[in-house]
C-alpha cells in the first residue's frame, strides 16, 4: 500500500489536533479576559471559524500537494477554483472542530455570565458594556 495514502500522525491526527487547538484559544484571545459583552463574544467565536476555515484550507492544500504532484501549479493556474475546492476539504475539518468552537463558546459564555452575576453581587452593576 502506498505510505502517502495512509493516514498517519503527521497528515491526519496533528492538522486536526492543530485547528482544535486553534479553536479553542483564539476566541478567548480575541476577547480577553475580562470581556463582558455576550456580543463581542460572538464576533470572537464567528473570526474564530472564518480563521479555522481558512487555515483549514491552506492545511488541505498542503496536505494534498504532498501527495499529489502539481497542487501549486494548479492553484496558480486557477487559484479561485482551487481555492474553492481548498475551502470545501475545509469544510470537512468543521465537521471536528465545529462542536469543539461550539463548546468552547458555551464555556466562555458561562464564564462570562458568572463574572457578570459576581458584578452585580458585588455592587458594580452587570451592564455587558
Amino acid at each position: 500500500m502506498n505510505e502517502a495514502l495512509t493516514l498517519t500522525l503527521w497528515n491526519a491526527i496533528l492538522p486536526l489536533a492543530g485547528l482544535c487547538a486553534l479553536v479553542c484559544w483564539m476566541p478567548g484571545w480575541l476577547v480577553g479576559r475580562g470581556n463582558l459583552s455576550q456580543g463581542a463574544l460572538a464576533r470572537a467565536v464567528g473570526v474564530t471559524a472564518v480563521v479555522a476555515l481558512v487555515v483549514g484550507a491552506v492545511l488541505a492544500a498542503g496536505l494534498y500537494a504532498a501527495i499529489n504532484e502539481g497542487v501549486w501549479a494548479g492553484v496558480l493556474a486557477a487559484p479561485l477554483e482551487r481555492a474553492g475546492f481548498f475551502l470545501g476539504r475545509s469544510a470537512l475539518f468543521a465537521l471536528l472542530w465545529g462542536p469543539v468552537l461550539g463548546f468552547v463558546w458555551l464555556v466562555k459564555a458561562q464564564e462570562l455570565n458568572r463574572r457578570l452575576g459576581m458584578r452585580m453581587v458585588d455592587g458594580e452593576g452587570g451592564r455587558g458594556e
